[in-house]
């Protein structure tokens, strides 16, 4: 893979590769299209549609109108500002989720082991849930926060569809390389089970922070051979095209897959075949995910993303005319992206490689951490999967037609933005977040959440503090067709893990407000 294919750079508005090239920008996908199944069996079709139908009858019994997009501020004060809600306390958020949890169980109780058409039929009959209880299962893993010293704000916030969950979220300043204005935020969704993303999010901090050390002349990376061999290649290949960020990320990146992929397998061999270490060291290459890292650099004044998968970050840009756009920071890794079916063509030639939008018809993203079934060579797969799967690993089998492996790479594509007083959010998110809202909505959501906050810190004119949670919410509000409503959610969330999976994914997202940028701004505003 050339450099400039790999390298994606966005300064402002426009796209300029190292080689003087211009790119575009990611192509944009309709905003009523759905992301398909990431493996056959894990992520079915039509959740959204068939959740639409099966709560259709119990709107309409309510007589709860549904409505577009942007719902009007009612829960912390009302929209003249005259009645506020009281905040639920702790104890009663806390007493809310125990009301949760009982219902689901008897809602499991219910639709187990019906039919998919059985089940959507008594969905219908469920107990939804209250709006207190709402609010506490979207609170229930809400953080808030300031880094590098107050320039930004941070939200983070998941809500889980699988049991367990299978994202991850992960952030921490970048100090090793003698910068200390350098903050990492990123996510990391799985699939095929949790393992691979839970590595992911407690090792690639550290793994950038050495390799932005190791780069830089700092230190060597010692404690990676993986990642010193990815430095040493990278230098060698992208001589000075690449800055240090964009070649510690990519460093990272293909050392934690190497780690997880191939060393794992090589440490493993040496222990006889001890089935005791056996889960601990190859469930993480069994399973697989998708990887999203933004390095925001106070001092460089830009940022940096590294994706590798389906998971998406978005940049809310305030124009002057007030309107808000949204300006993707990156590029799903998908059957849909004309320049990955290229890709895979160019590396499989005279392969059907793309077998129902999926990679030989099982793995939704065409790029991801793990995934051995689609990177071990025949041999190893012959070996170890009977024994795996009889472990309780179901996705240790060989896909059909399995020729020439790796189908599946970790090598993520970089975009850089410079940013301006203009650029005032930055929204990373899990697909399950994209697979409900258009980026457009997103960016709108989240700006009414910050232009609602109000002067001098005052509370927000919206139920929700947390802008992450904010937007979860009007993620799980919203209907196939667009229209939002609290009775959609109050019947959404009663459906139980994992059987929610049928209606919708997990969604984790973390959004980075740009302080001083938007301090910046709002100046030049007030002195126009």
């Amino acid at each position: 893979m050339s450099t400039s294919e790999t390298f994606r750079q966005r300064r402002g508005f426009g796209s300029t590769a190292p080689d003087g090239q211009q790119q575009q920008p990611p192509q944009e996908q309709s905003d009523q299209q759905q992301q398909q199944q990431k493996t056959a069996d894990s992520k079915p079709t039509g959740t959204k549609r068939s959740l639409t139908i099966a709560i259709g009858g119990v709107l309409t019994l309510l007589g709860v109108a549904s409505y577009t997009f942007m719902r009007q501020p009612s829960a912390a004060v009302d929209p003249v500002g005259l009645v506020a809600t009281p905040e639920p306390t702790p104890l009663q958020l806390s007493t809310a989720l125990e009301s949760v949890a009982t219902k689901r169980v008897e809602a499991k109780k219910k639709l187990e082991g019906l039919s998919r058409t059985e089940r959507r039929e008594e969905a219908k009959k469920l107990d939804v849930l209250t709006d207190l209880e709402v609010t506490a299962v979207l609170r229930a893993k809400e953080k808030s926060w300031q880094a590098l010293g107050g320039a930004l704000q941070v939200d983070t916030n998941q809500v889980s569809s699988n049991d367990p969950i299978e994202d991850y979220l992960a952030s921490c300043d970048l100090r090793s390389s003698g910068a200390d204005g350098r903050l990492m935020v990123s996510v990391f969704d799985g699939h095929a089970g949790y393992q691979c993303a839970e590595q992911l999010a407690a090792r690639m901090g550290p793994m950038v922070d050495a390799a932005l050390a190791s780069i830089s002349g700092d230190a060597a990376a010692d404690g990676s051979p993986a990642l010193a061999k990815a430095v040493v290649r990278l230098k060698r290949d992208a001589g000075h095209d690449w800055d240090q960020v964009p070649m510690a990320l990519t460093a990272a990146f293909m050392a934690m897959d190497r780690e997880l992929v191939h060393e794992s397998l090589a440490q493993f061999g040496k222990l006889s075949g001890d089935l005791e270490k056996m889960d601990e060291l190859l469930g993480p290459a069994v399973a697989g995910s998708c990887g999203l890292v933004a390095v925001v650099d106070r001092d460089a004044q830009e940022v940096v993303v590294a994706n590798t998968g389906d998971s998406r970050a978005l940049l809310g840009v305030r124009l002057k005319n007030g309107t808000w756009k949204a300006v993707r920071l990156s590029e799903d890794h998908t059957a849909k992206n004309k320049a990955e079916l290229a890709r895979l063509a160019r590396d499989h030639p005279g392969e059907t490689v793309i077998r129902h939008g999926r990679i030989l018809g099982g793995l939704m993203p065409t790029r991801a951490f793990g995934d051995s079934r689609y990177k071990w060579p025949l041999d190893v797969q012959k070996k170890l999967f009977p024994v795996l799967l009889s472990r309780g690993h179901r996705y240790a089998t060989t896909p059909n037609d399995y020729a020439s492996p790796p189908y599946v790479t970790a090598h993520p594509v970089i975009v850089r933005h410079r940013l301006g007083p203009q650029d005032r959010f930055i929204v990373v998110a899990s697909d399950g977040l994209y697979d409900q809202m258009s980026d457009k909505d997103i960016v709108d959501t989240v700006a009414q959440w910050y232009e609602s906050r109000g002067a001098e810190g005052k509370r927000a004119a919206t139920e929700d503090a947390n802008a992450a949670t904010h937007l979860i919410r009007a993620a799980l509000e919203t209907d196939n067709m667009g229209r939002r409503s609290a009775a959609y959610i109050q019947q959404l969330l009663a459906i139980p893990p994992p059987l929610s999976r049928r209606f919708r994914d997990d969604i984790s997202v973390a959004i980075v407000t740009l302080n001083d940028h938007a301090d910046e701004a709002e100046e030049k505003i007030k002195s126009a």
